[in-house]
């Protein structure tokens, strides 16, 4: 039984690996994410059916199937004008896919995380795998060219650097917590990769959730001796005079205008779509247009964007049903994170609150890479609590 744990385990953390380069890796023409997705539920199922209990955290686990559960019955209704074909446009029946993916991954996830070093795992492989995105982002990088952002061709710079900050409380945690001298080590490197990864996009959204990422440093900077408040002040002024001396002017403008942007921009015309949504939002303010409707609909305004905020984007395709859905599974993953110890709870709030916060100019409420957030600190806070089975005990078995 334990070795199919752990090898159920392995092919979970081959998955996390995968996601930051999705469809950037891949072996005999088939992505990465893909091959290790098939393996991981094979494997877990094999776990479940050969005896082994259900596990989880039973509030989370009643909010995301209510959330998943809206979500695809709003398929029953979803507007499909047949005028309207774009490739950027994400079709229902994909759609029904992710979400079914998502929730099936939440739900294996508990059953081969169970112990602190698990996690540790767990977070070195989002990390490995968000310094390959690293990696194909800086190998085409030209400092003298014309271009304010730099991206990868295929990928959207804001979410590669959302995904690049998301790892900086992961760092931050295995660099301050774990015991293996490796894991920490790799928590160090990842801090300077993911900043100027984060830095050379251009992104503001990148370059503000970044900050929050650095808050849970703010106990432990409190809390230690001075000596060592030299050397982590020293550290990243460093790293801030280093990745920035690398960065052309232009770039460096972009991301320091975020605040005019805030207080006085339209947030790169999302302002506009947003609008326009809010009239789409009026004409059917309970059940929305239905699933991935959201590009379909705000068409006729000639707007061909998505919507550059995931709130909005629900309240379109899904309505108040759905932002509330989606609310609940927010507010379940925060008030799990008070379960976690204090010295700790603040660097997985981080995590959190990157989240919440990209998701106001991103629509990313499908990105896996977003519910790794939520699920990742629902993992902490049960490893801190006695091993929970559902149903009770109740073992699962084959008959």
């Amino acid at each position: 039984m334990e070795s199919i744990r752990n090898l159920a385990l392995t092919c979970l953390l081959l998955f996390i690996f995968a996601v930051p380069t999705d469809g950037l890796w891949t072996i005999v023409g088939l992505s990465l994410v893909k091959i290790s997705g098939l393996l991981l539920f094979g494997m877990v199922s094999l776990l479940v059916i050969s005896g082994d209990g259900m596990r989880g955290a039973p509030w989370f686990f009643i909010t995301v199937t209510v959330y998943t559960c809206w979500m695809l019955f709003s398929f029953l209704w979803t507007w499909m004008p047949v005028d309207y074909e774009t490739s950027l446009a994400i079709n229902s029946q994909q759609a029904l896919k992710e979400y079914l993916y998502l929730f099936m991954m939440i739900l294996l996830a508990f059953q081969v995380v169970r112990t602190e070093q698990d996690l540790n795992l767990i977070f070195a492989a989002y990390l490995l795998g968000a310094i390959g995105l690293a990696y194909f982002l800086v190998r085409g990088y030209d400092p003298t060219g014309t271009t304010v952002r730099h991206e990868i061709r295929g990928f959207d710079a804001n979410e590669t650097s959302l995904q690049l900050a998301l790892g900086l409380p992961m760092a931050l945690y295995l660099l301050l917590i774990a015991k293996s001298w490796l894991l920490r080590g790799l928590g160090l490197v990842y801090l300077p990769i993911a900043l100027f990864g984060i830095f050379i996009t251009g992104s503001r959204t990148g370059f503000i959730t970044a900050l929050l990422g650095l808050i849970g440093l703010i106990p432990w900077f409190w809390h230690t001796r001075f000596i060592w408040k030299l050397v982590a002040l020293s550290f990243f002024v460093v790293i801030a005079l280093g990745v920035t001396s690398m960065i052309p002017q232009k770039t460096l403008d972009r991301l320091f205008s975020s605040g005019t942007e805030l207080s006085q921009g339209t947030l790169s015309s999302r302002s506009i779509t947003w609008s326009r949504a809010w009239l789409e939002i009026n004409e059917a303010p309970f059940f929305g247009n239905g699933l991935s409707s959201f590009r379909r609909v705000i068409n006729k305004y000639n707007i061909d964007y998505t919507a550059h905020n995931s709130y909005i984007a629900i309240m379109v395709e899904q309505g108040v049903v759905g932002l509330l859905s989606y609310l609940a599974v927010i507010i379940t993953v925060f008030l799990q994170a008070f379960k976690i110890p204090a010295e700790q709870r603040l660097l997985m709030l981080a995590l959190l609150f990157i989240a919440i916060a990209g998701q106001f100019t991103l629509t990313l409420n499908g990105r896996m890479f977003i519910w790794f957030a939520y699920l990742f600190i629902v993992l902490k806070a049960n490893l801190e609590q006695p091993s929970q089975q559902l149903a009770q005990n109740y073992q699962l078995r084959l008959a």
